[in-house]
């Protein structure tokens, strides 16, 4: 690999094409022309022969061109850009109050694969976890509150695992708008209602579609999951700075960071990842 060559985008010079036509069959094929251009877009970003800026020193006529970027937030260059900028801009809409960041997760299996096929239901999970939030909130008498949703769709290990993380006020306001703290979340309430409104939209889909299969798949997923789909918060972030800095970091970060890849031959990628509760690097 040329040492100018970053990780990634020497994977996918060098790998992508034979690869896809090998895996592409696994994917719906709606969504093979955006992933095809996000890729192009990728593999074409900085390079000068697509487009450029030139800035010339007035003093010594010394030259320096700039490639355009491609603006693709699957570019891990671009992307984290996106992200930052998305985060100064939220800046100026926060309430500067304490926010809590939850992870709104799906079990393994059925709902996660539902959603790999039906990709366009992704906005529809982000608004489940929304209309979750609200349903708790009223049972503590808050009828309006801050929240900012971002949809992830990949694990630490890059597995496909379609989860919502959100940072929302811990508190709101009540029906006479007055502002409420809160002690803690009814995470049983919160869980149990994650569940009914992510059910609701495979509910919904399989009766348009006359999809028996998926309704009795929906009842044996309430049967299995009494306590409601799993919920976590663990993180209070104090000021508008802080939240701000913890989105443009977090929230809305590419699936994986170039540092993370260690090594690379013509089969295999190398990279490590941490569990949520270890900081132990996993290869």
């Amino acid at each position: 690999m040329n040492k100018n060559t970053k990780p990634l985008k020497y994977i996918f010079e060098n790998h992508f094409h034979q690869t896809w036509n090998n895996i592409k069959h696994k994917f719906p094929k709606n969504l093979h022309s955006s992933i095809w251009n996000n890729v192009s877009k990728f593999l074409d970003c900085g390079d000068i022969s697509r487009g450029y800026t030139a800035f010339k020193c007035t003093t010594c006529s010394h030259m320096h061109i700039v490639g355009f970027s491609c603006k693709s937030r699957f570019c891990s260059s671009c992307g984290k850009i996106y992200a930052e900028n998305w985060a100064l801009k939220l800046k100026d809409e926060l309430l500067d109050v304490e926010h809590i960041h939850a992870t709104f997760s799906l079990p393994d299996g059925f709902c996660r694969n539902f959603f790999f096929y039906n990709c366009h239901k992704l906005a529809d999970l982000a608004k489940a976890a929304y209309q979750a939030l609200k349903y708790s909130f009223k049972k503590l008498g808050i009828h309006s509150f801050g929240a900012i949703i971002n949809i992830h769709t990949f694990s630490r290990n890059l597995d496909w695992n379609p989860h919502i993380q959100c940072i929302f006020t811990f508190g709101g306001y009540d029906k006479n708008q007055k502002w409420k703290n809160i002690k803690t979340i009814p995470y049983q309430v919160l869980r149990k209602s994650w569940q009914k409104c992510t059910l609701d939209i495979i509910a919904q889909y399989a009766k348009t579609n006359n999809h028996r299969n998926l309704k009795n798949k929906i009842s044996l997923c309430y049967h299995k999951y009494k306590t409601g789909f799993y919920v976590n918060s663990d993180k209070k972030i104090n000021n508008i700075f802080e939240i701000a800095k913890y989105i443009g970091r977090y929230l809305a970060r590419p699936a994986i960071a170039e540092y993370r890849i260690t090594n690379i031959t013509d089969s295999t990628v190398t990279f490590w990842y941490q569990k949520p509760d270890s900081s132990k690097k996993i290869i």
